[in-house]
């Protein structure tokens, strides 16, 4: 069999229930044995169980064997055409969506990233990876969500969003380096880590978890010499075509083709506050520099924020 491409529609399998609560715990007890075996290095329990649980639903779907923890390859699993698996999962209370709300009216597609130092490192052999998303309930302000949780805790699932080869991830995905500044939601935040941004929306994906057995290495390659693909959300390609114009880079209709192309209609909201846009203008009038005109033009594109007396 060779794999057919589905698009990528996160597959959700739920983890509550006695075979829930039993795979949680097994993934708590793995994770705690290879802190044991290979020490700090390996990452938090937390995140080693959250990886182990993965993988212990994508072994179960296929009929594999459990896990070995004391392996370490670089990869999760092997498929029967020798492809190489790597089983990426990132947890959080909220369940994964595939587009999100975010400021000005205008939806953010999601995304995931990947540890650099990773990717880039020739010792792990992988050969693709399949993109997870653990959704838990809450926990403590600032820390994770800690396996295996309670028997009658409902909101443990699974997100399985799709596969992407190794060295496609290495040439199209996007590299931050530690510092950079991302949106979730309507809130920004500074990565910790050196990460590669990779969009869901570009993902190989699955309509049953049996179809990863079909991954052969044709599908590999054929993944890897995949024309590139745009791994932004739609508004920051806007507002980086917005600053090239002003660079004097590019010229100002190529930003109407790429509002266009991404169905991106109106104004996109700008990472500072429209108040602060207001000011400048303002003391550029008292400079004698520009006008009431140009307040004028910009209460078209952005309003004004005023104090409602709260926070």
């Amino acid at each position: 069999m060779t794999y057919v491409y589905y698009p990528p529609t996160p597959i959700v399998v739920p983890l509550t229930g006695d075979a829930g609560f039993k795979l949680r715990k097994t993934a708590q007890n793995l994770a705690i044995e290879t802190g044991r075996l290979r020490g700090p290095q390996s990452g938090s329990e937390a995140e080693r169980s959250y990886g182990f649980l993965a993988q212990m639903v994508i072994r179960n779907a296929l009929g594999m064997p459990p896990i070995n923890p004391a392996k370490d390859e670089g990869f999760d699993l092997s498929l029967p055409s020798g492809v190489k698996v790597d089983i990426k999962c990132r947890g959080g209370t909220l369940p994964f969506k595939e587009e999100y709300e975010g400021s000005g009216g205008f939806k953010r597609e999601a995304k995931h990233n990947f540890f650099a130092n990773q990717v880039y490192s020739d010792k792990l052999e992988t050969d693709i990876y399949i993109l997870t998303h653990l959704e838990t309930p809450k926990a403590p302000r600032g820390s994770k969500t800690a396996l295996p949780g309670t028997l009658r805790q409902k909101k443990w699932k699974l997100y399985v969003c799709g596969w992407v080869s190794k060295k496609r991830v290495k040439r199209e995905g996007v590299y931050l380096p530690r510092g950079s500044i991302t949106e979730q939601g309507n809130q920004w935040f500074a990565y910790r880590s050196e990460e590669i941004e990779f969009y869901n929306r570009h993902l190989n994906g699955f309509k049953d978890l049996k179809d990863i057995i079909t991954i052969d290495k044709k599908d590999v390659k054929r993944d890897i010499e995949t024309p590139l693909h745009l791994h932004l959300t739609s508004v920051d390609a806007v507002r980086i075509a917005i600053d090239l114009v002003g660079f004097r880079i590019m010229n100002k209709k190529l930003v109407g083709f790429i509002k266009q192309n991404l169905g991106i209609n109106g104004n996109v909201p700008t990472i500072l506050n429209p108040n602060q846009y207001y000011h400048l203008l303002r003391w550029l009038k008292s400079k004698g520099k520009v006008n009431d005109k140009e307040i004028k033009k910009l209460a078209a594109i952005m309003k004004e924020v005023e104090y409602k007396g709260k926070g």
